[in-house]
């Protein structure tokens, strides 16, 4: 990578981690909200599908917006309509496992998904990967399991079987994702705002389908209506603004570096988001959880060597060339 490059990863990474640091805080707040009456939003059956069709609504309209004032060329609809659907289910196995599981616990297992990434791209996808991707991916997943295990075995009375399956599901489904999305980045070179576009399109369809088999599918929004939940309504469109930017940028960096770049910055994100948050209350790390620590951050610089090395031999490749 040049240096515009490392420097646009780099800005990518900064918007992913920031918009979703904020996502995370308020996701628990929105779950967990009760009104004056002891009435709780996630008791309703529908809340999970009225939160993503909150979100996906606010998220593919800015892209339509910002698709019409950039005149983008036309790509097929229709194929986005697979990576359109696992990117819901994982977003909505992963928030409706938040009912059945600690967010900790979610945290660790979505930070395992660099595995799934690798494993579609190889296996389907036929992409060679470096020693290095190799690596990484085995260090940054390793780190992160082991930083979070403890905190996993201590609040695990909080998880059921269902909650976890939901889970393996999120991470079969993220899985294919990003590998999909980078397939059609190469054969239609969209936009970033054509890649939020039609993924948001096809989640809107999807999410409307799934609510239609809900007896109370209008539940949801009719809680979200009432006066006294106005505030649990400020929050989810803070939530929606929050997981909309961050979606821009992921989009731009799938577009820029790749489906396994992109996994390895939203992975790492989770990792920080939990760093950040030991270190802000001044939680003790254990030497399990500081090991943890050390893996990732070497991960990181394995991958960062590698990449370096790559990059040192295709310039001295041009050079020879011109010479």
């Amino acid at each position: 990578m040049s240096d515009g490059s490392v420097s646009m990863l780099l800005f990518c990474a900064g918007g992913i981690y920031a918009s979703y640091i904020t996502y995370g805080y308020l996701q628990e707040g929105v779950y967990g909200w009760k009104n004056a009456d002891g009435e709780s939003f996630k008791n309703i059956s529908s809340a999970t599908l009225t939160i993503l069709l909150f979100q996906t609504m606010l998220s593919g309209l800015y892209a339509l917006a910002a698709t019409l004032v950039k005149g983008d060329t036309f790509v097929p609809a229709l194929d986005f309509a697979i990576p359109g659907f696992t990117y819901i289910g994982a977003m909505l196995c992963s928030n409706e496992a938040l009912r059945y599981v600690n967010y900790p616990t979610q945290v660790l297992a979505k930070s395992c998904k660099l595995v799934p990434v690798m494993l579609v791209n190889v296996l389907y996808y036929h992409r060679k990967q470096t020693l290095g991707e190799y690596i990484q991916v085995a260090l940054v997943t390793s780190g992160i399991v082991l930083f979070r295990y403890k905190a996993g075995k201590e609040e695990g009375e909080s998880n059921t079987t269902y909650g976890i399956v939901l889970l393996g599901l999120s991470l079969l489904m993220d899985g294919i994702t990003g590998p999909t999305q980078e397939y059609i980045r190469d054969r239609y070179k969209p936009s970033s705002e054509q890649f939020m576009l039609y993924c948001n399109m096809w989640a809107v369809i999807y999410i409307l389908l799934g609510l239609y088999c809900y007896e109370d599918s209008l539940e949801g929004i009719r809680f979200l209506l009432q006066p006294e939940n106005c505030q649990l309504l400020s929050n989810l469109a803070i939530f929606a603004v929050c997981g909309t930017l961050g979606q821009n940028f992921i989009f731009l960096t799938l577009r820029n570096f790749g489906s396994l770049a992109l996994t390895t910055v939203t992975t790492t994100r989770k990792f920080f988001t939990i760093l950040f948050s030991v270190f802000l209350y001044g939680h003790m790390l254990s030497m399990q959880q500081w090991a943890g620590v050390a893996m990732v951050f070497l991960g990181l610089a394995v991958d960062a060597y590698y990449k370096a090395q790559r990059r040192s031999k295709v310039t001295n490749h041009d050079k020879d060339k011109k010479e």
